[in-house]
């Protein structure tokens, strides 16, 4: 499972952003099928956003093996606590945006669009924090890992 984590995270990433992104340019030009697609492209996100976070808990143990006693548990720590947030806001958030795909309304969509953003910067955060991990400081990179297993 460790394995799938950063191909799942990059997933979660991607088809949240670009959801939101469709939803708010199908909202600005008045375009259903680009709210369309940002429904169905947020929705499948927010599964991937749950299946990021599962991945994570299963590199755990690995990974905190890793940076017990170094400077990276300050970058672990706001990693691992967004891993654990970020599921239910944007569970919270496809539950929104469900509603919207069932009843519009303008100004409901405006606050989803706000709440979304918000969201998104928040899995941007997260993932800088993750890559920051994988390409100052090696964790997950195969050789490196061999040698604490």
């Amino acid at each position: 499972m460790a394995e799938l984590h950063p191909p799942i995270v990059h997933f979660a990433i991607a088809l949240t952003i670009i959801g939101v992104i469709f939803d708010f340019f199908g909202f600005a030009l008045k375009k259903k099928s680009l709210k369309n697609a940002g429904f169905w492209t947020f929705i499948v996100g927010v599964f991937a956003v749950w299946g990021a976070m599962l991945s994570g808990e299963a590199t755990e143990e690995v990974v905190e093996k890793f940076v017990k006693g170094t400077n990276l548990e300050e970058i672990l720590e706001p990693h691992e606590e967004l891993g654990k947030i970020l599921p239910w806001i944007f569970t919270g958030l496809g539950l929104f945006r469900i509603f919207l795909y069932v009843k519009e309304n303008s100004k409901l969509m405006i606050i989803y669009l706000i709440t979304a953003f918000i969201g998104i910067g928040l899995i941007g955060y997260q993932g800088r924090l993750g890559g920051k991990m994988v390409y100052e400081y090696g964790i997950g990179v195969k050789p490196l890992m061999e040698k604490l297993l």
